[in-house]
């Protein structure tokens, strides 16, 4: 009779662990329908006519797929150079700002100077000033240096990244320096150990950091806006807002644009996804 009182127990747990794990795929599911729903409007927008755009009730699936809507942003547009100059732009940024990022964490976590923690503290107080307090003074700095429509006044300002610098330093911290002292008995000068220690012990930090850099710096609208004037330097944000008129804004191509400046971004997070996730988790237990 016990035996078989606890075998109803143990049918009726598992039951309750089925319908309960099925519910919770079921909630899973459809919130990843939601989320993806914008996703495959806009896929579905780029390939239709404008007309198609904006009818009620809306058309879900083109009958006519118009590829020429993209033939239009490379050919007629020059998409194809504004593209090259967004990837250029960030992946250039991105490189610089780690190698920067990664010396300013490594010299705040293991170094001792006098100093250090005032120093710390400011690079801190530097993420509370917003973007736009500083853009004037950039600007006429940048004009002065004749950088105005040119890349590279687009890169320095993020090169030296507040947010990466504390990023990097507590993945820093967590080095024991009984392996730093070893490598310099040895004979290491601090860049060769920097290279050759911190580098292939932090490679999920800078994965992490690299990913978020690179995201940010492709997205980036307004400082480019305000830099970057002709056409064959401008960005992918940039271009896209010059779509649009007033009189008659060609949304079938500000769709299929957009297309284009998502499509990368979501490759590089799905081939890159497990070093993101890694550097975001041990970053959270070593912060």
């Amino acid at each position: 009779m016990e035996k078989t009182l606890k075998i109803q127990a143990i049918d009726t747990s598992s039951s309750k662990s089925i319908w309960s794990s099925s519910l919770a795929f079921i909630l899973m599911a459809l919130a990843s329908l939601l989320t993806m729903f914008p996703l495959f409007w806009l896929f579905s927008s780029s390939l239709k006519d404008i007309s198609e755009i904006f009818v009620n009730p809306p058309i879900w699936v083109p009958s006519t797929l118009h590829w020429e809507n993209f033939r239009e942003l490379f050919v007629e547009r020059k998409f194809g150079i504004i593209t090259w100059n967004s990837f250029l732009l960030a992946s250039t940024s991105t490189l610089i700002a780690l190698i920067f990022c990664g010396l300013a964490g490594f010299a705040f976590a293991k170094y001792q100077f006098k100093g250090k923690n005032f120093l710390f503290v400011l690079v801190l107080a530097s993420l509370m000033i917003p973007h736009e307090a500083t853009m004037v003074p950039l600007f006429s700095i940048y004009k002065n240096l004749n950088l105005i429509d040119n890349i590279w006044g687009v890169i320095l300002p993020d090169l030296a990244n507040a947010f990466g610098i504390f990023f990097m330093r507590q993945y820093c911290m967590s080095l024991p320096d009984e392996m730093m002292e070893a490598a310099r008995i040895d004979g290491c000068t601090e860049f060769k150990l920097f290279r050759r220690i911190v580098l292939p012990n932090l490679r999920s930090g800078f994965a992490g950091l690299g990913i978020i850099l690179f995201v940010k710096q492709w997205n980036n609208f307004l400082w480019p806006s305000v830099i970057l004037r002709s056409q064959e330097n401008m960005t992918l944000s940039v271009a896209l807002k010059a779509l649009e008129d007033s009189n008659n804004t060609p949304y079938h191509l500000i769709m299929a644009g957009s297309v284009i400046s998502v499509v990368p971004l979501l490759i590089i997070v799905l081939i890159f996804q497990k070093q993101l996730i890694a550097g975001m988790i041990e970053g959270a237990v070593k912060g």
